[in-house]
């Protein structure tokens, strides 16, 4: 006897087109389908379909003979399909309006807006329709953004995502970690872990592995257990850890209990005794931005900034006065370390409002004498450009997809650009320090004005 499975061709279980002729039946979706009743049959058998005809609908459907019986089945057909097509409208509709909602869930989630925001766009997008396509606004109004949908929407995505690094984290036959402690607003120290990985196909894939808050101290031990904690998360082996990218942080790079020294050391355990480590480049441009220190000029004008934002009504009285002059901006920006960018901001701002800072720090009875003098104006307009060099190298530093070497390329070439620079201000050739060269135009210009002054004064006595 033979074991194998009898086949649906050879047990008559394939639809034939002459059962919707003499049966009223068709095949939709693999199933038999009424076209009387919409009823299904559970197996396609011609016994099963010849008995559900008979016991149902033979008694009013077989007076329906030759060319009346053809139409009768093109007529129940179409009624059929027609059906099939507005159950598959409203389906579309339905999951449309569900992947709108999962859209704007993710919009709301990258912004860092409010999840209760939800109901505000959609109230915003339910007028535009009324405005736009009234005929549609109904299908808008049956988005759901409520707060409570929103928040189930981003955790959804957020374990969607998490799902899919877990699954290309499998497939990695290398992978390396990028890591960096900081602390929030909240003075909450918070460890972002980067992983970037590489399959046997050659595709790359890098992401936010975690953020992990460390409620407690962060000595080295503490960092370990968080990056361990997340490895084991995604399924990674420590036997495939290649490379480690820390910042400069003792509780990172410490000999004995730094991270990067105690990650090496359990790869170890596990015979990968190659685990490179590395300094991350940006936070090595960083840290030699910051011997440009030139605290002559950001002592004073940090000073000046701080006075002014201090206090609610002097920042107000500020405000109105630039609003009263019709100055080009409206206020001046903190500087803050932690963000590397805001320095040369701050300086390119109160420089070309030193003027309005000026006169409204005499008014205020604290007067910045340093706005008089002009080598300091000099060396303010020189920090001004050379940082904002130094945010230009570092906006092309932090582009999204860059590899190693097109990174270093920049710093070589802002290394060649400093010795080019260094000449041509020693020969006073200002054109790639442009708030300097026009510092140094108002000088040459008030020195002429001097000697004209002089050369005319004779002939004024004369008179």
């Amino acid at each position: 006897m033979s074991n194998r499975k009898r086949k649906a061709s050879n047990a008559n279980r394939i639809f034939q087109e002459r059962w919707t002729c003499d049966y009223f039946f068709v095949d939709v979706d693999n199933k038999p389908i009424c076209l009387i009743c919409n009823q299904p049959v559970s197996e396609c058998k011609e016994y099963n379909i010849k008995r559900h005809y008979i016991s149902r609908h033979s008694s009013a459907y077989d007076k329906y003979q030759n060319e009346f019986r053809q139409d009768k089945v093109k007529e129940l057909t179409k009624v059929l399909r027609g059906q099939q097509m507005v159950l598959s409208k409203v389906s579309l509709q339905q999951e449309s309006v569900v992947k709108a909602s999962y859209l704007v869930a993710e919009l709301i989630a990258k912004k860092s807006k409010p999840f209760a925001d939800g109901e505000f766009i959609k109230e915003c997008i339910v007028r535009v329709a009324d405005v736009i396509c009234p005929e549609k606004k109904e299908t808008f109004a049956k988005i759901s953004l409520s707060r409570q949908t929103i928040t189930r929407r981003v955790e959804e995505l957020g374990n969607s995502i998490e799902e899919t690094l877990i699954a290309k984290a499998r497939k990695f036959s290398s992978y390396s970690l990028a890591l960096d402690e900081s602390t929030d607003v909240k003075s909450t120290a918070q460890l972002a872990l980067f992983v970037r990985g590489v399959d046997d196909d050659f595709e790359i894939t890098e992401e936010l592995a975690a953020i992990v808050p460390m409620k407690g101290t962060t000595r080295g031990i503490d960092l370990l257990e968080a990056v361990m904690t997340t490895i084991k998360r995604l399924g990674l082996s420590l036997s495939k850890l290649s490379g480690i990218t820390t910042d400069g942080a003792p509780s990172m790079v410490g000999r004995q209990q730094g991270l990067a020294n105690l990650l090496q050391l359990e790869a170890s355990k596990v015979g990968n005794d190659t685990v490179m480590q590395f300094h991350c480049i940006i936070h090595q441009e960083n840290l030699c931005a910051k011997s440009l220190k030139m605290q002559n000029v950001m002592s004073v004008v940090t000073k000046t900034v701080n006075f002014i934002r201090s206090k609610g009504l002097r920042h107000r009285e500020f405000q109105e006065l630039l609003h009263s002059i019709d100055a080009d901006f409206d206020d001046i920006p903190y500087y803050t370390e932690v963000r590397w960018l805001s320095r040369g901001k701050m300086l390119k701002r109160v420089f070309e409002l030193k003027d309005a800072i000026q006169t409204f720090m005499e008014s205020k009875g604290n007067s910045v004498d340093e706005f008089m003098n002009k080598e300091w104006i000099e060396d303010f307009a020189f920090l001004v450009d050379i940082t904002t060099h130094l945010n230009e190298l570092n906006s092309h530093l932090q582009r999204k997809g860059q590899l190693i070497h097109s990174v270093f390329d920049h710093v070589n070439a802002f290394a060649v650009k400093l010795t080019l620079w260094e000449t041509q201000i020693s020969n006073k050739n200002f054109v790639h320090f442009p708030t300097l060269r026009s510092r140094s135009k108002l000088s040459e210009i008030r020195k002429s004005n001097n000697r004209t002054k002089g050369q005319l004064r004779p002939q004024i006595h004369q008179l």
